[in-house]
């Protein structure tokens, strides 16, 4: 079936004429739709899918109970042939709501007109027939200053509040009377039962739609990307087998938006750009014109307020020395996921999801083997700070050990991506670790910290060689040359042979390393006067053995 007409319904009201009755509410009847679809981003946004059937011929309709859509994702249209959508037009509608009286002034308003036996104090009840139990009276409505929303849950005021009511008005034998009714304790119906429901009217926001479906055969679909549902992935890596690590991915649904009844549900996978997520679409009727305009001129700028990034959102790291970036997943269906590759993003399926709203939702993924090899890991900072001051090795928090990092290296062997996620680590059926693993395409290797070395002892120091006062200035500032050897030390006290990966991030110019490092030039800052480059080893270190790696380099620093 193809699209016959898509309306556009972002940040525009559209009139097609005054030929319908619009006050005439009996000819606007109510549509249902059903969500049969969500696709789910990891910042707390879900792209929606509602459906329902169009009534035959021209019809007038009213769709209530929607969230509020991200400003240009709101889409309205008909499906099949012959079928159109007309316009939409959004207003507050007021409506009646009945719920479970929580009070005695909500039970005495719930039972107004009734005979009631009201019990006052240990000695005291009063039996009379119930005619009004008045409401608070609420403040003068304030006028609306430029630029705030005409509507009323979001006027700001600074009119005192109303006067709250305390009165109830009782008919007894002894004519009428009037009570406080916080003085009452007790509440009960000579001869029946107590009314326990009240009602009360609240506003929402309700759309006005006209339709022509002439065959009977259309189908309305409302489309949005709405606020209030997310899916968090996390991940199980179990190194028992000493060649194979066993994988297990699974999905947690937050859902504070709405019912899901048998819904079929996507988790996006990728790096989506989604430039008016905190912009609310006119429809929604939340903001004024001149709040919609300033929101919609001045949106917040990629990476505003994103907390842990590495979790809620997508990343890709590319660590010195792996192969490619990095990404996520006890024993699930060990069948690959169902899902699809969409340009860019990827979209794992879970078909069949009800999930009510408030409640959280824990669906398995997938278990897959792949390949993996243990890798030690020893970084080395700069010493060199911001201003290209010189900072000794023996000055720079002498009691602090240097950090050898025990990780696995996997291999994504499988035809679908891993995305960004918590990644813990277990073998035996104890956890060894947590860490982050990032996403990582088919075909690349992701590498996810377990614990410390603690078997592994690490050494540094520098030593100057040269200085070559006054050497050179750079932006009016004195700097020399200085020629620095640098020495690192490592003791295996393992009972196995390993092999350790050192990054040493150096500012200034390499002159020597033994043995050979492999050399990164990285770009500098633009005042920066020193190289700046990533010297990578992989060092094998037999048992019970040491290891030993040296380096020179020149450096411009300042007094």
């Amino acid at each position: 079936m193809r699209m016959k007409r898509i309306v556009v319904l972002a940040g525009t009201l559209v009139s097609m004429g005054a030929s319908w009755n619009w006050a005439d509410d009996e000819a606007v009847a109510p549509l249902k739709t059903k969500l049969i679809a969500v696709s789910l981003f990891k910042n707390g946004l879900g792209f929606m899918a509602r459906e329902s059937e169009l009534p035959k011929g021209d019809v007038k309709l009213l769709v209530e109970g929607l969230p509020a859509p991200v400003h240009g994702t709101f889409w309205v249209y008909s499906r099949d042939d012959g079928a159109t959508v007309e316009d939409l037009v959004a207003f507050e509608k007021e409506s009646a709501q009945s719920m479970e009286a929580v009070s005695v002034a909500e039970l005495l308003e719930a039972n107004a007109g009734e005979t009631l036996e009201l019990r006052i104090s240990d000695r005291e009840t009063i039996r009379g027939k119930i005619i009004a139990v008045p409401a608070s009276r609420p403040a003068e409505p304030a006028s609306v200053p430029p630029g705030r929303s005409p509507y009323p849950f979001n006027v700001e005021s600074n009119v005192e509040p109303g006067e709250t009511a305390s009165l109830i008005l009782l008919q007894t034998g002894n004519g009428m009377i009037a009570l406080n009714k916080n003085s009452i304790s007790q509440v009960s119906r000579p001869g029946g039962e107590l009314k326990t429901s009240v009602v009360r009217k609240k506003r929402g926001v309700a759309l006005r739609l006209r339709a022509t479906n002439p065959g009977g055969k259309g189908r309305l679909v409302v489309q949005y990307l709405a606020k209030g549902i997310t899916w968090a992935p996390s991940c199980a890596i179990d190194i028992t087998d000493a060649k194979k690590a066993r994988i297990t991915a699974k999905a947690e649904i937050v859902n504070e938006i709405e019912d899901l009844d048998n819904v079929a549900v996507n988790f996006i996978t990728g790096f989506p750009n989604l430039q008016f997520a905190d912009v609310t679409d006119p429809m929604a009727l939340r903001e004024d014109l001149a709040a919609f305009l300033n929101n919609l001129l001045n949106p917040p700028q990629p990476g505003q307020n994103r907390g842990r990034r590495g979790v809620v959102s997508q990343n890709v790291v590319a660590t010195f020395g792996a192969a490619g970036g990095e990404e996520i997943f006890p024993v699930f269906p060990a069948a690959p996921p169902e899902g699809q590759t969409r340009e860019e993003l990827f979209f794992y399926e879970q078909r069949g999801v009800s999930l009510k709203k408030r409640e959280r939702g824990y669906y398995p993924l997938y278990t897959m083997e792949v390949p993996y090899d243990h890798a030690y890991e020893w970084k080395i900072g700069d010493t060199l700070d911001e201003q290209e001051r010189y900072r000794a090795v023996d000055q720079r928090e002498p009691e602090k050990a240097e950090e050898v990092w025990h990780s696995v290296r996997l291999t994504n062997t499988g035809k679908v991506p891993w995305t960004t996620a918590p990644a813990m680590t277990m073998q035996g059926g104890q956890v060894l670790g947590q860490d982050l693993i990032y996403y990582t395409s088919p075909g690349g290797k992701a590498t996810v910290k377990i614990t410390q070395a603690a078997d592994i002892k690490a050494e540094r120091a520098e030593f100057e060689v040269e200085r070559r006062r006054n050497a050179a200035t750079f932006y009016g500032n004195s700097y020399d040359l200085v020629t620095i050897r640098g020495q690192l030390k490592i003791a295996n006290f393992k009972n196995k042979d390993l092999t350790l990966a050192i990054t040493k991030d150096l500012s200034g110019e390499v002159v020597k390393t033994s043995p050979e490092a492999k050399v990164d030039q990285v770009v500098k800052g633009l005042r920066k006067v020193n190289p700046h480059s990533l010297l990578y080893w992989e060092i094998p270190i037999k048992a019970r053995e040491k290891g030993e790696v040296e380096y020179t380099y020149k450096v411009y620093v300042r007094d």
